[in-house]
């Protein structure tokens, strides 16, 4: 009886269990499909994380997404399976402007380019090819945008179909060749959300599937349409798009230009808003104070979202769940997976080889986020590309992993330009413009040609052969040949005495290693011959011509992560000529010369300690003196206010990066050196060195570095001076 009894009970129980949960099934089933909507309009976008931390809090649900621009990125990771305060705290810690810019950092970029660039201070390079100029398609390119949106979305990379999201998803494009609009339903997700947010003209546009793509604000900046068309019942939609300016906003071209595309963003947007029906809600939060661009105001956004969303809280409140259905990221993540396939898609000059020497992802090994990220930053450090991205996919329950380059739009040909303008009040100032001309990829393997062209005061012609010999680029032969004009200067008890034009002509020929982007040996023959005239003052020595002939070894080390004013990094670079009295060659003599130094940070505050020594062994040419004196090299002298065939100087500089200038970067610091040159090594003496300490001002210039300073050194020495660009 008790074992029927038990029996019945347990029926009991698991028809009751049954029925509740087909009654939950039912619930489900009748709870209203909802729909979020969010809207474009750059770092106003972080006002939509303030709306999911409130709908979540809430309990209130979310079905489907749709977004457009900064709203398909906010909802493309909520779709994903990002919580709200974990999408806030990916906002509030990008370095938004690292990320805008296209480049890897410096000391990341190969050795051989870092060479080429130091020397023109004018940021930019167009494209130059049978007299036509080519400029970029955006000006960001979407490099480091699209590292970070790959990293954000590797979790979910292996689904294709936006549907099968945690939340169903959709984002919106604009065909710039058609102007149609283009639904983003399925493919990298990471692509997708790239694409949507490219602001024409601002970004590049980017090609997905045959169309090529900008922001999808042009065409439909709040898709209520699509999200009723995906079947959401209530719509949630969140418009933050810019409004239009006044009419006194309106006082020059850019402003205009900004007013038209406010006015295409403005239009559609109403078309859709007038899409709502009653049981909609539409959250306008209030943004007065942020701009498009105030990415260091996406806090005071996430607030505005929050608080719009609550004045709309009694249309909320029949949404609210007692609990939301766990939603997270698909742990089905590719970190620790066995790689079985590394496929290389290259649009470009370059052999495949040279890009795969870059690869260290490997078949068969575990796969690794941050080593695809190194080795995606290698082939772009190479300077060639202007995009180079990565995709992770299944094929038969394969891992693939294809990384794609795609070589710059605008040509393999480029101009380069350089400035430098340097003054010592108490002297003559000195000019010098540089035009560069680079044919790059002139060999499968990543060979360049370079031609510089300098006018000014010190006029100089020189072209240059970067030949790589091996498919890594660490073998590599090089040539140059050039005529240079350069002053030089005689003084006696610190007044300048007489200036020399220094004329002569040099050619070049040698083999490179190259054994990490960081380190660089090169050994050459040099030949060289010239003469030095007096072009003014009155004590003027007798100058020979000069002809020598040289076999010289050079070293390099570099990490700094700026030529100019380095925030770290260390700087080795080491010299070692022969100089023959024969093939002609006049005189005999060693010489070598060191320069190391090292730059440390600490928030704003910058430190840098550089060491120069050289030695001659003979008697050196008035080519081949040292010469010490100016920013640097005894601030406190004039330029070259020391010569002889030894030196050694010992420098420190101190400097402090400030934002009181409203457009440029602004710079103070400090200066002390110690040092001197010498007719020969055994004529150093400590009691002869000369001892400087200097202040100075400066800001970062579209024509380079402005420096504007003075030092005084011992016997009452002093040096005022100025200098804007970089000495070439």
């Amino acid at each position: 009886m008790d074992y029927r009894h038990n029996i019945n009970g347990l029926l009991k129980h698991l028809l009751l269990f049954c029925l509740s949960g087909l009654l939950a099934i039912e619930c489900v089933a009748e709870r209203p499909s909802v729909g979020l909507v969010l809207a474009g309009g750059g770092a106003r976008g972080a006002a939509h994380i303030g709306v999911l931390k409130y709908l979540e809090a809430n309990n209130i649900p979310v079905d489907i997404v749709t977004g457009t621009s900064m709203g398909a990125i906010v909802g493309g990771l909520y779709a994903a399976g990002y919580r709200a305060d974990e999408i806030e705290s990916l906002m509030l810690d990008m370095d938004w402007e690292a990320a805008l810019i296209d480049d890897v950092p410096r000391q990341k970029r190969s050795l051989q380019r870092r060479i080429r660039e130091d020397r023109f201070s004018i940021a930019g390079s167009p494209g130059y090819d049978d007299g036509e100029l080519k400029i970029p398609s955006g000006a960001i390119q979407g490099q480091n945008v699209i590292l970070a949106l790959q990293r954000l979305t590797q979790p979910v990379a292996h689904i294709e179909d936006f549907d099968a999201l945690p939340r169903r998803f959709r984002a919106v494009a604009t065909d710039i060749v058609t102007g149609e609009m283009v639904v983003l339903e399925r493919g990298d997700l990471a692509l997708a959300l790239r694409a949507s947010m490219g602001v024409p003209a601002i970004f590049a546009p980017i090609e997905l599937d045959g169309r090529l793509l900008v922001d999808g604000g042009i065409t439909n900046n709040l898709p209520i349409d699509l999200a009723k068309e995906m079947g959401a019942d209530i719509v949630i939609a969140v418009d933050i798009t810019s409004p239009m300016l006044t009419r006194e906003a309106l006082g020059n071209l850019l402003t205009i230009t900004d007013q038209l595309t406010r006015l295409l963003v403005v239009n559609n947007t109403q078309a859709q808003q007038a899409m709502l029906s009653p049981q909609d809600v539409l959250i306008v939060p209030e943004l007065d104070a942020v701009s498009a661009v105030s990415f260091d105001a996406a806090a005071n956004a996430i607030e505005a979202g929050y608080r719009a969303i609550e004045g709309k809280a009694d249309a909320l409140a029949s949404l609210k769940l007692a609990s939301l259905p766990l939603v997270e990221l698909p742990h089905e993540v590719q970190q620790g997976r066995l790689i079985d396939d590394v496929r290389l898609k290259n649009n470009s000059s370059l052999s495949d080889a040279v890009l795969l020497a870059q690869i260290n992802t490997t078949t068969g090994e575990a796969f690794s986020q941050e080593q695809l990220e190194r080795d995606v930053n290698r082939i772009h450090g190479l300077g060639h590309f202007e995009l180079v991205s990565y995709q992770i996919s299944k094929n038969n329950d394969q891992s693939i992993v294809e990384i794609a380059a795609e070589q710059k739009s605008w040509g393999t040909n480029f101009l380069h330009f350089g400035f430098n303008l340097e003054s010592e009040f108490k002297h003559d100032s000195r000019f010098s413009f540089l035009l560069g001309y680079s044919r790059q990829a002139i060999s499968d393997l990543g060979g360049e040609w370079l031609t510089t062209l300098h006018l000014g005061d010190e006029p100089a012609f020189q072209t240059e052969i970067y030949w790589p010999l091996l498919t890594d680029g660490k073998v590599f032969g090089f040539a140059s040949a050039g005529v240079f004009d350069q002053a030089l200067y005689d003084y006696e008890d610190g007044v300048r005495t007489t200036v020399y034009a220094l004329r002569q002509a040099t050619a070049m020929v040698g083999l490179g290693y190259e054994y990490t982007t960081k380190w660089q040996s090169r050994l050459g023959i040099r030949r060289s011959s010239g003469q030095a005239v007096a072009v003014s003052g009155l004590m003027r020595r007798e100058e020979p011509d000069f002809s020598e002939f040289s076999l010289e070894w050079s070293f390099g080390f570099d990490t700094r992560d700026d030529i100019d004013f380095p925030s770290h990094g260390s700087i080795v670079e080491a010299s070692w000529s022969h100089f023959f009295d024969r093939a002609g060659g006049q005189t005999e003599f060693d010489q070598w010369r060191i320069h190391a130094g090292r730059y440390f940070e600490r928030g704003r505050h910058n430190l840098g300690v550089n060491l120069h020594l050289g030695s001659t062994s003979g008697d050196p040419s008035i080519a081949s003196e040292f010469r010490v004196g100016g920013y640097g090299l005894i601030t406190g002298l004039s330029a070259q206010a020391l010569r002889g065939g030894a030196m050694g100087v010992l420098s420190a500089v101190y400097y402090q990066r400030y934002d009181a200038l409203p457009i440029l970067d602004g710079l103070i610091g400090l200066t002390l050196d110690y040092g001197g040159a010498w007719e020969s090594r055994a004529s150093v003496q400590a009691d002869t060195a000369v001892g400087s300490v200097g202040a100075f001002i400066g800001a970062d210039t579209p024509l380079g570095t402005l420096q504007l300073g003075f030092a005084i050194a011992e016997e009452g020495k002093q040096n005022y001076y100025a200098r804007i660009g970089r000495v070439f």
